[in-house]
């Protein structure tokens, strides 16, 4: 069943659902406030009654003369279709309206078909001088509830019929926003043109639509990605491997021969060393991406985790007559994976030490509000061209003393895998600047 479908037969279940409650309540209810109400105006008009004759004799006659005036007795409508008895002291009946079959039955069982009311005559010192009860049949009552039964069922029906056209125009308004983002997913594709769905609805469908479109973009945005990626590797990997071929080819036809197959087989061991770290690269960063590299996280001290990749890479740095300068201002224990963190270091320093004239300095403090960690890795090297800032953290883009362009890469995923971010800027007096933030509470490690 579709959602309209379902939405449409809950409306009509709690219609029928409220009819029938309201319906059983109103009668029951509406029955016995016609009864109360009944009992109420009936003493009330047996008390005029009784006002008015204990001021005379009670006999037939004298009864039927102070009754003719009727307008010597404030009574509402009720009274004209109430019967009235008037009894003496000893119980017999002085005056009555009530026919000789409905009397009877009276007297037999009162409590049955009829409502009645008696008040006692008193005379002026205080005797009682009779008696008088008014008597409303039961069935009139009942026939008034039917009466505003069918009033209440006639409403009922018009608000149900009103109510089902309302129901059946929402639920139109509802699914066809609906069905517009299905046919819209149906027929999505990442090949087709870039055309997002615009629904007006500003409720849960239109923030799925917003989703949705949302997650499309990311979805080309990944695929333009990946197809780079593929293009770019394909060219990191055809390069070695054109190398390797070439030279191989070359000692096995005889045209390379004597001391250059030597040099021949440096260059294939060279190449498929470096073929060996871009596809280790290329692995190393795909587990990085995916659930299956897992960070295991313990406190650990960052000034020895930047000790041990300036060691590392402090060979190549003396190599190249660069010198390392470390400034740090973390004395707390912060919580990160050690090896990934320290080999996102090794990145960064053997990239600013590619590039940098003289000096790198690697610089880290506490956040003012102390809620992260900021660490800078600057070299006073040339810096970024315009642009190139973002485009360094892209797979396989090298600059002009670039490696194998993966090892920003990696870098930006580990530091991304700690909740943290890296961005890449030029420094004011010259050079290029890594900025890395980690969100770290180190409140609770003083």
């Amino acid at each position: 069943m579709k959602i309209g479908a379902k939405l449409l037969f809950t409306y009509f279940l709690l219609i029928i659902s409220i009819f029938l409650i309201t319906s059983l309540t109103f009668h029951f209810i509406a029955q016995r406030y016609l009864i109360h109400e009944t009992k109420q105006q009936l003493h009330k008009e047996a008390s005029v009654v009784s006002q008015l004759l204990g001021k005379t004799v009670l006999s037939s006659l004298t009864v039927k003369e102070q009754l003719v005036n009727r307008k010597a007795l404030v009574l509402s409508e009720r009274l004209l279709s109430s019967e009235l008895i008037i009894w003496n002291k000893n119980q017999e009946i002085v005056y009555t309206d009530l026919k000789d079959a409905a009397l009877n039955e009276f007297r037999k069982d009162p409590e049955r078909r009829f409502i009645f009311e008696t008040v006692k005559i008193s005379s002026k010192n205080g005797k009682t001088k009779g008696y008088v009860t008014l008597v409303q049949r039961l069935d009139e009552i009942k026939e008034i509830n039917r009466l505003m039964r069918r009033s209440q069922l006639f409403s009922l029906v018009i608000s149900a019929l009103i109510a089902v056209g309302l129901g059946v125009f929402f639920k139109k308004s509802l699914t066809r926003p609906i069905r517009r983002l299905t046919e819209h997913m149906k027929h999505f594709s990442l090949k087709g043109a870039d055309q997002e769905i615009k629904l007006e609805s500003k409720d849960e469908v239109g923030e799925l639509a917003a989703s949705f479109n949302a997650l499309s973009r990311r979805l080309k945005q990944y695929d333009a990605d990946q197809k780079i990626f593929f293009q770019n590797a394909s060219h990191e990997l055809k390069t070695p491997l054109m190398a390797i071929q070439g030279n191989a080819e070359g000692i096995l036809d005889g045209v390379v021969t004597g001391e250059d197959v030597t040099a021949s087989l440096n260059v294939i061991i060279a190449e498929s060393q470096r073929l060996k770290r871009i596809v280790e690269g290329i692995t190393y960063l795909a587990k990085l991406e995916s659930v299956e590299e897992s960070f295991v996280f313990r406190r650990e001290s960052l000034d020895v985790i930047v000790g041990e990749a300036v060691e590392s890479v402090l060979a190549l740095a003396e190599q190249r007559g660069i010198e390392i300068d470390i400034d740090s201002g973390v004395e707390e224990l912060v919580l990160v994976d050690g090896e990934k963190m320290k080999r996102a270091f090794i990145n960064l320093l053997g990239n600013a030490i590619r590039y940098a004239r003289s000096t790198v300095s690697v610089i880290s403090e506490v956040s003012e509000d102390e809620t992260s960690v900021v660490v800078e890795v600057a070299d006073d090297g040339k810096g970024f061209a315009p642009g190139e800032e973002v485009k360094v953290f892209h797979r396989f883009y090298s600059g002009d003393e670039g490696g194998s362009g993966i090892g920003l890469a990696i870098t930006k995923a580990i530091i991304e895998g700690h909740g943290g971010s890296i961005t890449a800027f030029n420094r004011g007096q010259g050079g290029a600047v890594f900025q890395i933030f980690l969100k770290e509470n180190l409140k609770t490690n003083k």
